[in-house]
């Protein structure tokens, strides 16, 4: 009898267990992405490309409006560059995190300036869609993205009128 009942209590116990509210974790991990972003944004404004590249996840795909996909070896070059000021610079919108265990979804507005040599700088914004994932090391990695269309500041500012 006290066997049973301690199995019974066990599995009493894993179930609760398996049951228990994964907010906390969650944001936790939204924080962390939150922060990752951030500090992506603040090392590519200087320029460090090194700095920025811990963000990406070893199976990095990525889809921008045009050009080639992203990867992991593509962004592995570009972290190799001195650190020098960027002709781009970029700010941030972060509209929304959705995290799951181990896999969160980001949807982001960005504004990237350009400076031009011999005419006002070029402004422009788009939407991305970020996959993370939690890594084996319990870090948050972005494994996939893809970005909207470029809009000129002008025209985006129109267009919500």
């Amino acid at each position: 009898m006290k066997i049973s009942c301690l199995a019974g209590l066990a599995l009493l116990c894993c179930t609760v267990s398996a049951y228990a509210d994964p907010a906390p974790a969650n944001g936790v991990a939204e924080k962390a992405i939150r922060a990752s972003l951030a500090a992506w944004v603040e090392a590519a404004n200087r320029g460090d490309y090194k700095a920025a590249s811990v963000v990406w996840a070893p199976d990095l795909i990525g889809w921008p409006p045009e050009g080639p996909d992203d990867t992991f070896a593509r962004e592995s070059e570009y972290a190799k560059l001195p650190v020098k000021p960027p002709q781009t610079t970029y700010a941030l919108a972060i509209n929304e995190v959705i995290v799951d265990g181990s896999i969160a979804v980001v949807r982001d507005t960005w504004t990237q300036t350009t400076r031009q040599a011999s005419a006002a700088d070029k402004v422009e914004t788009f939407r991305s869609f970020e996959v993370w994932r939690r890594q084996p090391d319990a870090s948050w990695k972005i494994s996939r993205w893809i970005d909207g269309p470029m809009q000129l500041q002008a025209a985006a500012a129109a267009a919500g009128k």
